[in-house]
């Protein structure tokens, strides 16, 4: 699994007008949470988080390095200015390996499903789903192959193979992929709506017997 490493640096009591400054620098604040210790206030390196922001999920790992102090740590959360979209603070949450962790992890769907070769659409409602684990097991990612998926069927949680070590939160109940046709498959007649046709199509027995005086006389 792919982690990413930051430096930060020590960060004291500051201002609003202090740490505004220090955004301008091009420091950003941050702080780290976890489970039986203070917040630790940071700075990080604005360019430096900029470079790997887009590649980070909620699911992975960062290693955090506070001068030669190493962190493992999960993104929490980051708060972003409303109209310029400029960060204005990040929070990081500390792993620890004796505890379970629930984090949402990125479903990616693989392969082109049977039922879409043959016409019909792939709906792909679920995009990531909660899973419990230690930080030892936590996924980047959970892949499924939809390769045999055929229309008109749908593939539940239940049947996602996840790693060892890994439990499922989301409702396992939860359709996460269906194939279905843009204006539906041909209806094949009813029973009685064939036999209305037979009859519709067969003579009358007063038109039989016509046709057989007929063949009579001539």
């Amino acid at each position: 699994m792919e982690h990413i490493a930051l430096r930060v640096s020590p960060r004291g009591k500051l201002t609003k007008g202090e740490l505004r400054q220090e955004r301008k620098k091009g420091r950003l604040p941050a702080q780290i949470y976890g489970k039986g210790i203070e917040p630790i206030s940071v700075f990080l390196e604005g360019k430096e988080f900029a470079n790997v922001a887009k590649r980070i999920t909620e699911s992975m790992i960062i290693d955090l390095d506070l001068e030669g102090e190493k962190f493992a740590a999960l993104l929490k959360e980051i708060q972003k200015e409303t109209i310029s979209g400029d960060i204005l603070h990040i929070d990081f949450n500390l792993l620890r390996h004796d505890r379970k962790i629930r984090v949402r992890v990125p479903l990616h769907l693989n392969g082109t499903a049977k039922g879409v070769k043959d016409g019909g659409i792939l709906e792909h409602s679920i995009h990531e789903i909660e899973v419990e684990c230690d930080s030892d097991h936590l996924p980047e990612k959970i892949e499924v192959d939809i390769t045999d998926l055929e229309a008109n069927h749908a593939l539940h949680l239940r049947e996602v193979a996840l790693p060892e070590g890994v439990k499922l939160v989301t409702n396992p109940d939860t359709v996460f992929a269906i194939i279905k046709f843009a204006h539906g498959e041909p209806e094949k007649p009813s029973e009685v709506e064939a036999e209305a046709a037979e009859e519709a199509l067969a003579p009358t027995e007063q038109e039989s017997a016509e046709t057989t005086s007929e063949a009579v006389h001539k």
